[in-house]
């Protein structure tokens, strides 16, 4: 099949002089066009003009996309990971094992031993030689990407450092939430003289509010157990809460 183009020069009134057959292709664009010779002067005698056409051809190639299904894990994954290359994909689940796999065939190459809790995230290293990896146990762990070794193991214990306790003895007291010890316990004489049904803090951790059975709600002083001031009910207390301003209780 032959295209054939209209002479771009033509003038208004004047007969179409040129025309130009092209050999078809498929889907082909033409993107630049350029005459020669450059000067008119240059083909007055001869009356030849050569056109150059740019084609940029379009190959759509139909590629046919297949899933590729990675199975290893035995519980739900949490996250995923490609190294910098592309060839390697990283898996987090809450089986405790991140996972790596070749990208290209699903292939599993191997797992990091270690973690004693669901693995929620990980990253990897521009040079695909350290993965780091995060988990529920309050660990952060760097491996060796080619032989799975622990390379180093970083602690984040929880940020909560002691325990406030009321029941129904009507006594607070304040525990260490690492060793269990305790820590201060609130004087009887200031306290509640019935079971304590609830408790609640402060926003900002500093104060706390508690409700008894001998129809009261009394306010603490968190760090010394302080009683800073008593609320005086008719029935007995259930339930309190605390204005994130300390305005209302």
């Amino acid at each position: 099949m032959q295209r054939r183009f209209a002479n771009p020069f033509q003038k208004k009134g004047l007969p179409n002089r040129y025309s130009f057959t092209l050999p078809s292709l498929s889907q082909a664009v033409i993107t630049e066009i350029h005459l020669h010779p450059p000067s008119p002067s240059q083909h007055r005698q001869k009356r030849q003009v050569l056109l150059f056409f740019k084609f940029l051809a379009r190959k759509e190639e139909k590629k046919k996309m297949r899933p590729i299904l990675m199975k290893g894990h035995e519980r739900p994954l949490t996250f995923l990971k490609y190294n910098r290359d592309g060839d390697l994909l990283f898996s987090c689940a809450k089986d405790h094992t991140p996972t790596v796999w070749f990208a290209d065939n699903g292939e599993r190459i191997g797992t990091y031993r270690g973690h004693n809790g669901a693995v929620w995230s990980c990253d990897v290293s521009r040079d695909s030689m350290m993965l780091i990896t995060g988990s529920a146990d309050q660990t952060v762990k760097l491996w060796n990407v080619q032989t799975g070794a622990q390379l180093c193991t970083f602690n984040f214990g929880s940020p909560a450092r002691t325990i406030v306790s009321a029941g129904e003895d009507a006594v607070i007291r304040i525990w260490d939430s690492e060793t269990g010890k305790l820590l201060r316990e609130a004087d009887k004489e200031s306290g509640h003289k019935k079971t304590i049904t609830s408790l609640t803090k402060s926003a900002d951790c500093s104060h706390f509010l508690t409700g008894s059975l001998d129809k009261s709600a009394k306010l603490w002083d968190t760090r010394t157990l302080t009683l800073i001031k008593t609320y005086v009910t008719e029935r007995p207390v259930n339930a309190v809460a605390m204005s994130p301003l300390l305005d209302h209780m």
